[in-house]
């Protein structure tokens, strides 16, 4: 079998075989919203300058329904600027198109008008949204409908033009034999100049769960460097690439997966099994 799948950490192997995804696969990933101007602005009515307001979250969700939310709110109103940090941990859950952020860490901090007015909160409250993805783009909005939804974007590279600007992502289909079922199955992301083992958080990976022999995927939040894309399921459940597992067809015969660089679409798999 391929050194690559065999250097997989045996964490994230158990973590890619042993569960479904708790998540669609559309919705994992970073997702950012809003913009906080980092530039002040004249106030004619004092003659001063003040700082500028906005308002500004990132929202990280990934595969077995765990989060991380971060904001920041600046408000300026003529001398007076206040300002709130936000940071939340947690799990998420779906029940048709609501989707809830339970938290188990939270930590607020803010100030009204002077940093020495300051204030802190660890409350643990539930957040609840309607979800839409349309595109690249999730709304979250109120359950009863009393506002507007907020809507944020996938974060995009910066270049030179309007070209430059994609989602680092790979999508592509994973074929399976007939019969097969996707549940269990994994496909995986690792950068080719650090390896299927590196720790620092490079791979990464989904796990399919849906019905059919052609199964899409797709893999978000990608550097703009070589990976190779593979596929895995532990039938035995030993946390090993072992004989009788099911691999991506490369893999099955010891050789290197596909190899491709960010963004990229109509990326083909075929499942077999290793013998």
């Amino acid at each position: 079998m391929n050194r690559t799948l065999l250097a997989l950490l045996p964490a994230l192997l158990l973590a890619a075989s042993a569960r479904a995804a708790a998540v669609p696969a559309a919705l994992q990933g970073q997702w950012e919203y809003g913009y906080v101007s980092p530039i002040e602005y004249y106030d004619p009515s004092t003659g001063k300058y003040a700082e500028g307001s906005g308002t500004s979250e990132i929202i990280r969700i990934q595969a077995d329904g765990s989060y991380e939310r971060s904001g920041i709110i600046v408000v300026t109103t003529y001398s007076c600027t206040s300002k709130l940090l936000t940071t939340s941990r947690g799990k998420v859950s779906l029940k048709g198109n609501i989707l809830t952020f339970t938290p188990t860490s939270v930590y607020n901090k803010g100030y009204t008008c002077s940093p020495s007015k300051s204030y802190e909160t660890r409350e643990l409250r539930n957040s609840v949204f309607t979800w839409k993805i349309n595109g690249d783009t999730l709304a979250l909005g109120d359950p009863k409908g009393e506002s507007r939804d907020s809507l944020y974007n996938r974060p995009r590279t910066l270049g030179a033009s309007a070209a430059g600007q994609k989602v680092r992502r790979v999508t592509g289909v994973l074929s399976l034999p007939e019969g097969h079922a996707a549940k269990g199955v994994a496909v995986i992301a690792c950068r080719v100049d650090r390896g299927c083992g590196a720790e620092d958080g490079s791979v990464r990976f989904v796990n399919l769960t849906g019905s059919g022999r052609q199964q899409s995927f797709s893999l978000d939040d990608l550097d703009g460097v070589p990976y190779e894309i593979l596929a895995w399921e532990d039938t035995n459940g030993s946390g090993q690439p072992d004989a009788g597992d099911w691999v991506d067809s490369a893999s099955a015969r010891g050789q290197s997966g596909v190899t491709v660089t960010p963004p990229v679409t109509e990326v083909f798999l075929k499942l077999e099994q290793w013998k």
